[in-house]
């Protein structure tokens, strides 16, 4: 018996016609009804009942269809586990916030989607609310986080670390002291993204565990990276920027204690298809590629 033998009786079984078989399959009709005489000679029963036109299952030719579905499922099974890279397929959709948005997405998602051809892949930026709502209601297919992520009905794989460092124009008077401590910050400006903001929550976090009583002055509070960078190019604060978004023009304050670590983690429904666990899985070992990369030629 072969496999391709129970591929033509499925699909006699469900097309009602040698004739409609055949065109399907891309075979004559001789050819089809020869491989089917093979198979029943073979099993030693008849599982076709010729009549007319139209066919239809024996007694035996139902016991052998629900056999058929069940070799049929697991040769699909076989073939899925041994080919993985080529069922990533189809559209996805990704939110994240700006840094991730801005700065690592893009790398990544080019290096997947030059061996993805059936791949497409959009990503809408969003804080770290709107993404994760966006990932619950199922208008995006898969959401980056910062974490901890304690919601039961989502998936959560770590995807990137990120260090946050506050910083300013070259050319800022900060920079005039020999030592910057926190205080000396008390009586800058500061620009600061909005309160929705996963990477201002973790700086504010981190001023107050220096000084309680710590009153910063907000000149400006933007929601995209490129307007924070731009404004801190131009000289109107004090910000904070992830390591990922940091530019020649722009000098990282250090003084001493300051240590702000974020995680960004990968999150979709527990429902979702096996495809998406594919997505993330792929998108992961992009990820630590793009990062090893940038640890050997860096910027």
């Amino acid at each position: 018996m072969e496999f391709r033998q129970i591929v033509y009786f499925l699909e006699i079984s469900e097309s009602g016609t040698f004739q409609k078989a055949a065109s399907r399959l891309g075979l004559t009709q001789p050819a089809l009804s020869k491989q089917i005489f093979l198979l029943e000679k073979e099993l030693g029963v008849s599982v076709l009942e010729r009549g007319g036109r139209s066919v239809r299952l024996t007694h035996e030719g139902e016991k052998f269809y629900q056999y058929s579905i069940r070799m049929k499922e697991l040769w699909e099974e076989i073939q899925n586990g041994f080919s993985k890279e080529n069922e990533l397929k189809g559209n996805y959709s990704i939110s994240a916030g700006g840094t991730v948005s801005a700065w690592i997405l893009p790398q990544i998602l080019k290096e997947i989607l030059k061996s993805r051809q059936g791949l497409s892949l959009s990503v809408r930026e969003g804080d770290a609310t709107e993404t994760k709502n966006a990932v619950l209601k199922g208008e995006v297919d898969l959401g980056i986080l910062t974490g901890p992520i304690t919601d039961s009905s989502l998936n959560v794989l770590e995807f990137l670390s990120d260090q946050i460092f506050p910083c300013a124009a070259k050319d800022h008077p900060i920079f005039l002291k020999k030592k910057i401590r926190i205080e000396d910050l008390k009586k800058q400006s500061f620009v600061f993204f909005h309160p929705g903001s996963a990477l201002r929550k973790a700086v504010e976090k981190k001023i107050k565990s220096f000084s309680k009583e710590f009153s910063s002055n907000i000149a400006m509070e933007l929601r995209s990276v490129e307007s924070v960078i731009k404004s801190l190019e131009a000289g109107l604060g004090i910000g904070f920027l992830s390591e990922y978004s940091m530019n020649p023009k722009l000098k990282k304050i250090k003084f001493e204690d300051w240590n702000v670590e974020r995680k960004f983690y990968l999150c979709y429904r527990k429902k979702s298809g096996p495809g998406l666990t594919m997505l993330a899985e792929e998108i992961l070992r992009s990820a630590e590629k793009w990062r090893l990369e940038k640890e050997t030629f860096p910027n």
